[in-house]
């Protein structure tokens, strides 16, 4: 498996420094982003080890579901996270996706990223970006993220085209692919290391500010339909159907 020297105009060995990380992989080619930080992670990578991908031929998301990511148009980045034994990695997906909108919406002021639980980013009720959090063994979570930047509407496959967006469609253009990397590494490690047992009220009162669901009326993937009304301390989505709350903590969820 062969590294590229340079990504972005830089040496590999540059961002390294710049972004305060143990150890950076840019690759042309990889089935996943996420595949390779768990092999790393079982070489003892350290913490914040990142990979990039110019292109995927396998990406992935939540519940082995493809995603697209083609060479040139995304963000294709995966990290590696080191939790402490009291820490919750069911928090992992909601802190990332949290991070990911405070990135995007730092450098594109104009835009309001908004969580979709468990793992979704969206902006004007499209998909901009996803998250994958995976548990490696007893003490590492490999972290990927997906930001669609520059596609066109023409760009992606005709059953998302509806239902999908871009930095650049949103509005947002001119953004670089190593600032937005930059800012997201900030703020994910500013809200996961260390990645927190529970969500405290600051970060729930932001998380809410977020939420796409809350106050809407979706269905789970096992057919429980209710009411969202948030994300509770410990990640899962908050459903009241029928005077009683109940606590979806996997699967999928989308609008009844």
């Amino acid at each position: 498996m062969s590294c590229l020297d340079t990504w972005e105009g830089r040496p590999v060995a540059v961002w390294e420094v710049l972004w305060k990380i143990p150890k950076f992989e840019a690759h042309d080619t990889l089935p996943s982003t996420n595949d390779r930080v768990r092999e790393l992670a079982g070489g003892q990578a350290r913490a914040f080890t990142v990979v990039t991908a110019e292109t995927q031929t396998a990406g992935r998301g939540r519940s082995g579901k493809r995603w697209e990511s083609a060479q040139g148009v995304g963000l294709w980045i995966s990290f590696l996270l080191r939790p402490e034994p009291q820490s919750s990695p069911a928090l992992a997906p909601v802190l990332v996706g949290l991070a990911t909108a405070a990135a995007i919406e730092s450098l594109c002021p104009e835009l309001r990223p908004q969580i979709k639980w468990p793992n979704d980013l969206l902006v004007e009720g499209r998909k901009l970006a996803g998250v994958l959090c995976e548990v490696v063994g007893s003490d590492a979570v490999a972290v990927g993220v997906g930001i669609n930047i520059g596609h066109r509407r023409a760009d992606f496959p005709k059953a998302l085209r509806d239902h999908a967006t871009s930095l650049e469609a949103a509005g947002c253009s001119g953004l670089t692919r190593s600032s937005l990397a930059g800012r997201l590494l900030v703020e994910a490690r500013g809200l996961l290391d260390p990645l927190p047992s529970e969500l405290g009220e600051g970060l729930r009162r932001e998380i809410r500010r977020r939420d796409a669901l809350v106050g809407r009326r979706v269905r789970t993937d096992v057919g429980r339909v209710g009411k969202a009304v948030g994300i509770s301390a410990h990640g899962a989505l908050l459903i009241e159907s029928e005077g009683t709350r109940h606590a979806i903590t996997g699967g999928s969820v989308g609008l009844a």
